[in-house]
């Protein structure tokens, strides 16, 4: 290191604003001769906090070195303070800006319990700067054990730096997806959910730092390795006209939202039959029609009729497989989905089975992923190629797109409804 000085050892203050919008303007926190970081993730997400982040870990190069100035030092909080952060170099010792030098680039990631043996390898040099990400595949939590990861870039001149405070703003380098259902029509229809995933989806990718990048917060991601992800729903209850969650955290919604599902920035186009490698969304459900009455009228009853109070029941999917009632029979329905997820973006997809131009889906492909198994019911699979891709009832199945507390992302439809086949 480079012995001249101008200013005195770092301590980084940070805050993380979680009820303010993106261009919310930093308060400088520390006056005086230290170089200080005040910090901020720019968005309103709950996974990081200023209550659960307890450190992350800081890059800096400087011009004219060789090495990194500062090389992967944890920048800790102090303790009794809320705000404030303090990095030491191996020796104990401050890190001070060197004499002569105009400009410094700053990295840092964390939470500084971050996963960086298997989840998030850094690669952080003076020529390279990378993280090489590899998710879990999660079929059964919805991704209640992933990580939130956040990253900040920033290239900062010294005649910027008011009272050695250093700007370092945090964005989210994953996409956080959210899946809720509701049924608006629920007096006349009964729908079940058991399983939600979704589909050819990348769970590795690279990524890396641009200048150029600044749409996406300087991140760029390169995805590979298509995997699935999802959860399993025992218990969940039939759906009703308010949004339930299956897979992630919604604000206005009911079921559980333990689950933050956290997936790699990426673009896919949608499933269809012409294009098998497509996205989408896969559910394991059953579907009944309620009528008044306890008697059928018709001659033809359809399958099997159920009689509980005042109305009977028929199952409209799947296929009843006898004339008798069976109400533990379910099968897999599905919607493709055109993606485009950016990081730092929470995309929410609110699907609506049975409402007004909406029916249930379509059939998925007859060859599926490994998926959990659900106790207590009888999987209706779907043998019939021809009838891969057909809608399952008359029509198809919509989503609506709703504005949560990270950076909205658009998926993909301008009215904000998402229609089942």
């Amino acid at each position: 290191m480079n012995g001249n000085v101008k200013l005195l050892g770092m301590v980084a203050t940070a805050s993380i604003m979680l009820a303010s919008c993106s261009n919310d303007e930093l308060k400088e926190v520390y006056k005086g001769e230290k170089i200080s970081f005040t910090t901020q993730v720019k968005t309103r997400a709950t996974e990081t906090t200023i209550n659960n982040l307890n450190g992350f870990y800081v890059y800096a190069d400087a011009d004219n070195y060789e090495d990194m100035f500062i090389n992967g030092r944890p920048a800790k909080k102090e303790a009794g303070k809320d705000n404030t952060f303090t990095i030491k170099d191996e020796n104990g010792g401050d890190y001070l800006w060197p004499t002569g030098v105009k400009e410094v680039r700053f990295w840092a990631y964390g939470p500084d319990n971050l996963d960086t043996k298997t989840a998030f390898k850094p690669t952080i040099a003076t020529h390279t700067q990378q993280f090489e990400t590899l998710l879990e595949s999660s079929m059964e939590n919805g991704g209640t054990n992933q990580q939130d990861f956040i990253v900040a870039y920033q290239n900062v001149k010294q005649e910027d730096v008011t009272g050695g405070a250093v700007k370092l703003d945090f964005y989210h380098a994953l996409s956080q997806i959210c899946i809720n259902a509701k049924c608006p029509d629920h007096n006349n229809r009964k729908v079940n959910i058991k399983g939600a995933w979704l589909v050819n989806i990348n769970q590795k990718g690279i990524l890396s730092f641009s200048e150029n990048a600044t749409d996406t917060y300087h991140m760029q991601w390169t995805p590979s390795l298509p995997s699935n992800f999802g959860v399993k729903l025992e218990n969940l209850p039939s759906l009703t006209s308010a949004n339930t969650t299956l897979i992630g955290q919604a604000e206005g919604t009911t079921g559980d939202k333990s689950s933050s599902l956290m997936l790699i920035p990426q673009k896919q186009d949608k499933w269809t039959t012409d294009k098998p490698k497509g996205a989408y969304i896969l559910f394991l459900c059953r579907i009944e029609a309620i009528h008044k009455g306890t008697v059928h009228s018709d001659k033809d009853s359809n399958g099997a009729i159920h009689v509980e109070g005042d109305y009977h029941y028929h199952q409209l999917f799947p296929t009843p497989q006898s004339d008798k009632w069976n109400r533990n029979e379910y099968g897999y329905t599905c919607v493709g989905i055109d993606i485009d997820w950016k990081p730092n973006h929470k995309y929410v997809y609110n699907v609506i089975f049975c409402g007004q131009g909406s029916g249930a889906g379509v059939y998925p492909p007859i060859e599926l992923p490994d998926l959990p198994k659900i106790e207590g019911i009888e999987i209706v699979p779907n043998k019939d190629k021809d009838k891969v891709g057909e809608t399952v009832l008359d029509s198809p199945l919509s989503f609506d797109v709703t504005v949560e507390a990270w950076e909205q992302g658009n998926t993909g439809n301008n009215d904000g409804n998402t229609n089942m086949d």
